[in-house]
């Protein structure tokens, strides 16, 4: 039973860089050694809504999960991701759907990487040529807005952040 821990129903007030969060959040599975890894740069406006999905899952302090706040996907993340059960990432999108979440196959074409930047489906596979490791990961897209040099998430942004939340705390309790 490594890394299971049941948690109870929660309800939780929550504040980031001024912004307020009010999300009545029921927890009723068991949790297993999730990685959420926020990507961005907080300092670039709405670039931090993974910092912020951090923060707010942080304040929730949801046994058997671990958050990490990251500029890019790099590399040298790939330990902490060995570690994990489930590695979630959030990052800010510049198209699409308010939010997005979904499975990383593992079988989407691998973009062209520089050494500077990678992709969760090319982590996902040097995961496993590396380690023979098949990572369980998902993908957490949230539409951003502006990104100039602020500290705070635009409103739409923290509306679509805020609703990202709900949706990584629904999946893990379908799936843990």
């Amino acid at each position: 039973m490594r890394g299971f821990v049941f948690i109870t129903r929660v309800t939780v007030l929550l504040n980031y860089h001024g912004n307020t969060p009010v999300l009545p959040v029921q927890m009723k599975q068991k949790t297993n050694n999730i990685l959420l890894v926020g990507v961005g740069n907080s300092l670039r406006g709405d670039d931090g809504i993974g910092a912020y999905i951090c923060s707010c899952m942080d304040a929730l302090k949801i046994p058997g999960m671990q958050t990490l706040v990251t500029q890019q996907l790099d590399t040298v993340l790939l330990d902490e991701l060995m570690e994990a059960g489930h590695v979630i990432i959030a990052d800010a999108s510049f198209e699409g759907k308010a939010v997005d979440f979904f499975k990383v196959s593992g079988n989407e074409p691998i973009p062209v990487s520089s050494s500077h930047h990678l992709s969760a489906p090319l982590l996902m596979q040097m995961a496993k040529t590396i380690y023979q490791k098949e990572l369980s990961m998902m993908i957490c897209a949230v539409a951003g807005y502006r990104f100039s040099m602020k500290e705070k998430l635009s409103v739409r942004a923290k509306k679509n952040a805020d609703k990202a939340v709900a949706i990584i705390i629904e999946w893990i309790n379908q799936h843990n």
